[in-house]
């Protein structure tokens, strides 16, 4: 016997596709962005919304709303940050289980941009988190790896000569 069951979503608004197959005993699983190229991105602000018009009936959304406000202010006297502000971006979504072959990649981003306020000394403009276990060239492209050795190898190269006009 072969199946097949397979689902097209968005998950912070990137396109992905889920198939499960299964030919006689074995299985796979993939996940993948449906265009490796499109990465989609959505506000903390926006997915509260999305989640508050999603259950309105089974949620307390004033608490939420409340909540926010607590933390995020544009009183002078209270918190400079707009947490509503975050900006999620899912920059790789990638599951393949195939037997052995166990395969994974997911790269989140989060552009702090106008939500963390400049304190002068210190300005946090991006938080990421990358977790890997795959040799495919275009998933760790799209990871947009620097691993540390290879920032700590820049530091070592030669000086650029500047070009005169």
């Amino acid at each position: 016997m072969s199946l097949q069951l397979g689902v097209q979503f968005q998950l912070l608004k990137t396109n992905l596709i889920a198939v499960y197959e299964k030919k006689g005993q074995a299985s796979s699983f993939l996940l993948v962005p449906t265009n490796l190229d499109e990465v989609g991105s959505a506000t903390l602000g926006e997915m509260i919304n999305d989640l508050k018009e999603a259950f309105k009936d089974s949620i307390d959304t004033g608490k939420i709303e409340n909540d926010l406000k607590a933390l995020s202010s544009d009183d002078k006297t209270k918190s400079k940050f707009k947490v509503e502000n975050l900006k999620f971006s899912l920059k790789t979504a990638y599951i393949y289980v195939q037997g052995e072959v166990k395969e994974y990649a997911f790269a989140i981003e989060v552009d702090c941009g106008d939500a963390v306020p400049d304190l002068g000394f210190v300005k946090v403009e991006k938080l990421t988190f990358k977790i890997w276990n795959t040799d495919r060239n275009k998933i760790l492209q799209q990871l947009n790896l620097d691993t540390i050795e290879n920032l700590v190898k820049k530091l070592d190269a030669p000086e650029k000569k500047i070009i005169e006009a």
